[in-house]
């Protein structure tokens, strides 16, 4: 079933709520939108940004204007099923079509639907065609007999409004080799587009007010409630987006003392950190600040480049300055208030509102505005005629780190307009690594380093190529014995000291005899201290061995390892992997190698690990 958003004919803009609707509007429309459904209002970068997709794709400035008008709101609903960014493009209450950014061409692009195809066909803007047949059916390709009228593209996959020569369907086909066009997909015929009628984002407030600050009372005495109820000191996590925001805002309702933590990962938008400080002055809290400060392009070198399956970034630039710097000034523990909201992903939606973070230790997390969505985020922040980021200008739709692998192309454009040092670096990075382990040109320039097991199907149809991306860690074996090959050498005095953690440790004849509560195994180093055979009858044993090796080379200096460590039984000697295990303390829980992104991405996550 189809989220929903409701639209107030009246005063052309959305109205949050049926009810609301019902009594403040004469006629009100219901939109079907995708999944999960949050839209956003389109600043005037994003409507620049869709007219240019509409002139890319039609060459028509007018076809342009009157699907994107002036003076009038309009929203984005972020989607997938294309191979980049991509969003369904809301006008006066209608899905119009689809905005999409082009990874071959490299621009954006715009598939029309519905009323959108209704107005290129009643009006013969952009390209068209009248069809000699009873029905569209999908994937079906019309040759150009059967074409009666019509403007047709040159170019091939270009977008043609389609309509029988009845008018009951109309559909969305594409160009194609001979003047045919394929079928995408058909509907029974819409209507026009409603009649153009000026509205403005503070006509959406007025109408949304109460709406709007019942959903921020409810939150309030949510947060007093809570924070009644633990006691403990109330730190707001501020990232200088739209969610934080707000969440800030509504604890500052709540008359509790709070501060305000940043984390700094160097890789933020410029416009972040003026924002942080206007905010912080506004609010008249302290600022803490958890900076990863140049460890992403030290740790990049040591892992390679990060990806969606292979986040060892949030670990070491997010995660390790904010335990650090959390256990300093609450070593007693906090309550952490979050911008966290359900619909942002599939996995923060299951989410609860108050948790115990599995990440910072002593960290009770709350989440108020959970149920959230980005139009009432937006409301709120208008509203209160809060400072937010101005970087939501340009185009973006979440802020954080600017090169996450979490980002589109679409999306990385406006990094490299932007922000064009922190883009040529990052760039410079990859080259030198995609030309270290003689990756094709793809690897960079259709962003396939934002993947290490596979890339998604949508991008593998477009890209067909095929390699394999080496970790800095390796392994080979059979059923009783794992090899890990690393690609510098391995601390030695670290990796026996890890091995405490495990038993008893005997070396002989440039062995580690490992006996312990998981059983035994023999851990031999061979070729420059680069190799590591392990033998052992006990799976779970030589994994654990493995994430020694891992942990023993490559290091990140996030120093989660020990500041998971319930007993401080492991402390770091110098920089690197360079630590100290006292087996006095240690109680071989093992929680430091469950904390390390050395362990865990370059051992326990891979299927290799696993199935060995």
């Amino acid at each position: 079933m189809p989220s929903v958003i409701y639209w107030c004919d009246d005063l052309n803009v959305p109205v949050l709520s049926k009810d609301l609707g019902a009594r403040r509007c004469s006629s009100m429309s219901i939109v079907s939108i995708t999944k999960p459904g949050d839209v956003r209002p389109a600043f005037p970068a994003d409507v620049e940004i869709t007219r240019r997709a509409v002139i890319n794709e039609f060459g028509n400035e007018e076809l342009a204007k009157l699907l994107i008008p002036d003076n009038e709101v309009i929203l984005l609903n972020k989607i997938p099923g294309y191979a980049d960014q991509a969003d369904e493009v809301i006008t006066r209450g209608r899905v119009i079509g689809h905005r999409f950014y082009d990874i071959g061409r490299r621009m954006w692009r715009f598939r029309p639907l519905y009323e959108g195809v209704t107005e290129m066909i009643n009006r013969g803007l952009g390209y068209w065609a009248i069809i000699r047949l009873n029905k569209l059916p999908g994937r079906y390709d019309v040759h150009k007999e059967l074409i009666t009228r019509g403007n047709l593209p040159s170019e091939r996959y270009v977008h043609v409004a389609v309509s029988t020569e009845d008018g009951r369907y109309h559909g969305i086909a594409k160009s194609m080799r001979g003047s045919r066009l394929r079928i995408i997909k058909s509907w029974l015929a819409k209507g026009p587009l409603p009649s153009p009628k000026p509205s403005t984002l503070k006509d959406f407030i007025e109408l949304n007010r109460d709406y709007i600050e019942h959903k921020a009372e409810k939150a309030i005495e949510f947060l007093r409630k809570v924070f009644s109820e633990y006691k403990k000191p109330v730190v707001v996590s501020y990232s200088g987006g739209k969610d934080s925001l707000v969440t800030l805002d509504l604890v500052s309702k709540t008359g509790v003392k709070f501060y305000v933590l940043f984390n700094d990962t160097g890789l933020e938008p410029l416009e972040s950190y003026g924002n942080v400080r206007e905010v912080t002055k506004l609010y008249n809290a302290e600022l803490i600040i958890a900076s990863a400060e140049d460890m992403y392009w030290k740790a990049i070198r040591e892992f390679g480049p990060p990806a969606r399956d292979y986040r060892w970034c949030c670990k070491v630039i997010k995660l390790g300055p904010i335990t650090d710097e959390m256990l300093r000034r609450f070593p007693m523990g906090f309550i952490s208030v979050v911008g966290q909201r359900a619909l942002e992903s599939f996995q923060r939606a299951r989410l609860p509102r108050i948790s115990v973070s599995k990440w910072v230790t002593r960290d009770i997390v709350v989440a108020p505005i959970q149920d959230w969505t980005a139009l009432e985020v937006w409301g709120y922040i208008l509203l209160r005629n809060l400072p937010y980021n101005k970087a939501y200008e340009y185009g973006f739709d979440r802020l954080g780190c600017v090169i996450c692998p979490a980002n589109e192309l679409g999306e990385f454009e406006i990094v490299r307009e932007k922000y064009p040092g922190i883009y040529t670096r990052l760039i410079k990075v990859l080259r030198e690594f995609s030309t270290s382990q003689e990756l094709p040109s793809e690897f960079i320039d259709y962003g396939l380093w934002r993947w290490r097991r596979s890339w998604p199907g949508d991008i593998r149809s477009r890209v067909r190529v095929s390699f394999r991306v080496k970790y800095p860690v390796r392994f080979s074996g059979d059923g009783e014995s794992l090899i890990v090959d690393v690609n510098k050498p391995i601390n030695l005095d670290t990796f026996m000291e890890f091995l405490k953690m495990l038993g008893t440790v005997e070396s002989v004849n440039g062995s580690y005899i490992v006996r312990g509560k998981f059983g035994e195994a023999e851990a031999k180093v061979e070729q420059g201290n680069n190799k590591v055979v392990i033998s052992s009858v006990n799976k779970e044993l030589r994994v654990h061995i493995a994430g020694f090796v891992a942990r023993a080379s490559i290091c990140g200096e996030c120093n989660l390892c020990i500041n998971w460590c319930p007993t401080k039984a492991l402390r770091r000697i110098g920089s690197g992997p360079s630590f100290i295990v006292d087996e006095n303390r240690c109680i071989n829980c093992l929680l430091c190698s469950k904390a390390c992104p050395s362990a865990q991405y370059l051992v326990y996550r891979r299927s290799e690990v696993r199935g060995a």
